[in-house]
């Protein structure tokens, strides 16, 4: 008598995995209560209220990006020249498009990011954007695999097993909160008259699994641009105010997930991002900073697995195996990374020289990976801009944005070759990537050094095409009904291991009384069952 030990295990296929391009182009409009624009100086865009709608093979894509813009204005009494303005919701920069997408029926996650954003004027009242839009598709389907895990017999059975670890999805879902904090100026830095830019950062973000949640907490460092309050009550000089990793000032968040019904031990990837943020000040010494932050969080459960492939009679017994061509996905590595892009970089030559670093901000990065024996190859580039003050002698220093990856400035690229022994050609990677640090170091008038570190989350697997053994059985010629006729008639619901239990012999005896070139069989189809299993010398 055979005993199998059952199991099965739920995959989730990947049947299409690419990144799409949206191009858009519209126009945004200056209120009426701000002053006309002569120049705008720096820029930057928050993708928010994202729809999509798949009709037929098509991905119908809407949504807004959140435009900050300073620029120079007409010149106001007792006020300077520089105006920070934010075009958000119905006045921001909207955008359209639609997505071919394979003919199949399948899951079909996406997510959009920002790649590039460009504005520029047509008029003191009209801006013209430009985006760029990655459109990141998964076409996804889970199916359950069914498999014998062991097998327990009297007799002298001999079984391979292949072993391995596999995952099971448990969740993917995204969501988005809203943070608010307010904080103060630090002394000795002069008060607040005017905000004009500002730059917020999620940094250091970690994933935990808590009771039926996810808790995911990080920090946001801001970077302030603003016009002092001078004794007078007058707008002064630019200042900017740092709330950073470095000084201690960086600002803690939490997003907490439900995930109900979910067990500890679960491997948890996420990613975050801004949605939208604003920082205005509400006292000369206090700033508050509202932010909208999105995440996306993916839980998947590792399961060991141990497989029966193969079983071999004794010399006195006869086996009957029943296999099925499955998929199984293994993981290799899971890890976590940092990528340090180091950059040295000078100013175009049309640039006014630097007298003092303000600002500095990326779009999201577009990563490539390419694996090869033994290591990972990540490549990426970015959208950079910097803002700085202009080295002159003027009383009040102006402002100027020096961008990388726009006209023919070519975009900050990166790459970097990491250790992964186990790796090789063919399997494939999914990256999980989350800023944890952006600095600016100025060298001199003409040039700055870039630090930017990536922390990544990287998952390797690849897949395996088995046959697995799903049932087994131990076959006594001597044991069991005889058929009364040489031939049988294939009833509805029939399989050949049905067939085969029924009549004490195995599915290869059958399949070579009849000359089967499948296990498959047609109702209605006579079939000769012989009177005695075939010995084991003849089973393959």
């Amino acid at each position: 008598m055979v005993t199998c030990l059952y199991d099965q295990l739920t995959m989730e296929k990947i049947l299409f995995e690419s990144s799409k391009y949206l191009k858009v182009e519209g126009e945004l409009f200056i209120p009426e209560e701000d002053p006309d624009m002569e120049q705008i100086l720096f820029y930057q865009g928050y993708l928010s209220e994202v729809k999509g709608e798949i009709v037929g093979n098509k991905l119908f894509l809407s949504g807004i990006v959140e435009a900050h813009l300073l620029y120079r204005g007409k010149e106001v009494l007792d006020r300077a020249p520089e105006h920070g303005l934010i075009r958000k919701g119905a006045d921001g920069a909207a955008f359209k498009g639609e997505i071919e997408l394979p003919g199949f029926v399948a899951d079909w996650d996406w997510q959009t990011r920002l790649t590039k954003i460009c504005l520029q004027p047509e008029t003191a009242r009209t801006i013209k954007y430009q985006l760029e839009l990655e459109v990141k598709l998964r076409a996804r389907k889970n199916y359950q695999v069914d498999f014998v895990k062991g097998i327990e017999s009297e007799a002298k059975l001999n079984t391979l097993v292949e072993q391995m670890v596999s995952e099971e999805p448990v969740l993917l879902t995204y969501t988005n909160r809203e943070i608010s904090n307010q904080f103060s100026i630090s002394y000795p830095k002069p008060p607040v008259a005017r905000i004009l830019s500002y730059q917020v950062i999620p940094v250091n973000s970690t994933a935990t699994l808590v009771k039926d949640r996810v808790n995911i907490e990080g920090k946001l460092e801001v970077y302030l641009v603003y016009l002092v309050l001078t004794e007078e009550g007058q707008e002064g000089g630019v200042e900017v105010q740092k709330w950073i990793e470095d000084n201690g000032g960086s600002i803690p968040f939490q997003i907490t997930v439900d995930v109900p019904h979910t067990s500890n031990g679960l491997s948890i990837n996420h990613e975050i991002w801004i949605e939208g943020v604003q920082i205005y000040s509400s006292h000369p010494e206090n700033c508050r900073l509202q932010a909208t932050i999105g995440a996306k969080v993916e839980l998947f459960r590792a399961k060991p697995v141990k497989a029966v492939v193969e079983v071999s009679p004794g010399k006195d017994e006869i086996v009957d195996v029943l296999r099925e061509i499955s998929e199984l996905i293994e993981v290799v590595e899971e890890s976590e990374r940092v990528i340090a892009v180091e950059k040295t970089l000078s100013l175009p030559s049309e640039m006014k020289n630097i007298r003092r670093v303000l600002l500095a901000s990326i779009t999201e990065p577009k990563l490539n990976c390419q694996l090869e024996d033994g290591q990972i190859f990540i490549a990426g580039e970015t959208q950079f801009a910097l803002v700085y003050q202009v080295d002159t002698d003027e009383e009040a220093p102006l402002l100027a944005t020096a961008f990388w990856g726009q006209g023919e400035i070519e975009p900050i690229t990166f790459g970097d070759y990491l250790e992964m022994p186990g790796v090789e050609e063919g399997m494939k990677a999914r990256v999980y990537l989350n800023t944890n640090h952006l600095k600016v170091e100025q060298i001199d008038e003409r040039t700055i050094k870039l630090f930017l570190d990536l922390k990544t989350r990287i998952k390797i697997t690849q897949t395996k095409t088995l046959a697995l053994v799903t049932d087994s059985a131990l076959i006594s010629p001597l044991d069991g009904p005889k058929p009364s006729m040489l031939f049988y008639l294939v009833q509805p619901g029939d399989t050949l291991w049905k067939i085969a239990r029924r009549y004490n012999t195995t599915m290869e005896s059958i399949t070579q009384e009849n000359q089967l070139t499948a296990e498959s069989v047609v109702v209605g189809k006579k079939l000769l069952i012989p009177k005695k299993p075939w010995s084991p010398n003849n089973l393959i």
